[in-house]
């Protein structure tokens, strides 16, 4: 268990797939020889307009991996039954069933620190008008893993709901963005200058250089 591993894994919680498919007739080689038989594909995939997470990613499937990417414009995707069941084992799955995986949870701080940052960076918001960092999901088991996830960083946060359309809101008040953005921050650009536009701002986060 790395870094690296735990960036993948929130990705795929974030704004990535996991996806099986029966693909007919598919040729193997085999010795040499060539024959035709049925075989279940195992695709994993990341999609984000944002290049500097997209390359992050592809680098990452890269090094930890081996694995090269079929790019599609904002997307890129690969094949491989074996890392596909290693990011399944540390939590990956679709927008009801992502998990935080109990590796990650007996991981050093370090590690935490890149799961929520690699799920923030494609899941949250920062409400210019509240100040408060959120994240809308489906998913409230994972919402809750989450936030336990940032109480052993000694961040805290809430959740609300469910909203009309059986949603839940995943909140960090105004009084802890100081700390989410020194402890962990964000590598989506512009999410990252507008929290550190508004703390330039902020005359109480100012006075205080370290939490």
């Amino acid at each position: 268990m790395n870094e690296t591993e735990a960036r993948i894994a929130a990705h795929i919680c974030g704004d990535g797939w996991l996806t099986t498919h029966l693909e007919k007739n598919a040729l193997h080689i085999v010795h040499g020889k060539r024959y035709y038989q049925n075989r279940i594909r195992y695709e994993m995939g990341y999609c984000n307009t944002r290049k500097e997470l997209l390359k992050e990613f592809e680098i990452d499937m890269l090094n930890k991996f081996g694995l090269l990417p079929r790019r599609v414009e904002f997307e890129v995707r690969f094949r491989s039954k074996q890392v596909f069941e290693r990011i399944v084992s540390l939590g990956g799955g679709n927008s009801r069933s992502w998990s935080i995986g109990k590796e990650i949870f007996a991981s050093n701080k370090k590690i935490k620190k890149e799961w929520l940052r690699a799920f923030f960076d494609d899941e949250c918001t920062f409400d210019q008008y509240s100040k408060r960092i959120k994240i809308k999901s489906i998913n409230l088991n994972g919402l809750k893993q989450t936030k336990r996830l940032l109480t052993h960083l000694g961040i805290s946060s809430n959740i609300t709901g469910p909203n009309i359309d059986k949603t839940f809101y995943f909140i960090i008040p105004r009084k802890n963005v100081p700390k989410f953005y020194n402890k962990i921050g964000l590598k989506h650009k512009i999410k990252n200058e507008r929290i550190k536009q508004y703390l330039k701002n902020d005359e109480n986060f100012r006075k205080k250089s370290a939490f």
